[in-house]
């Protein structure tokens, strides 16, 4: 996710946050700003890299019902991930031939 913050602002809210919930403020810590890059790269950056999470839920949810002997298909990758149908569509044929090559 993206969201434009100011600096000081966003160390405020960490110094409250690392007072009240110890968990939150580890996760938020490690947020780092991106500095002058172009709008249109960071979001071509966070489409590539929400793209490559998605590829990884699907190949392990395949690999997942492969070795449990299920024959996987786009409606059980559906059920056990939420992902969007159109979006299966589109990376599961490719993705089940690497995995199956993996075999």
């Amino acid at each position: 996710m993206l969201i434009k913050i100011d600096e000081e602002l966003y160390n405020k809210m960490v110094k409250i946050v690392k007072l009240r919930n110890t968990t939150l403020y580890n996760q938020i810590k490690d947020i780092k700003p991106i500095d002058k890059l172009n709008q249109v790269d960071t979001l071509i950056a966070a489409r590539t890299l929400k793209t490559k999470r998605i590829k990884e839920c699907i190949k392990s949810t395949l690999r997942e019902l492969i070795e449990a002997n299920i024959k996987p298909t786009k409606y059980k990758i559906h059920k056990s991930t939420n992902i969007a149908y159109i979006t299966l569509s589109k990376y599961y044929d490719d993705i089940l031939k690497e995995v199956l090559n993996e075999r």
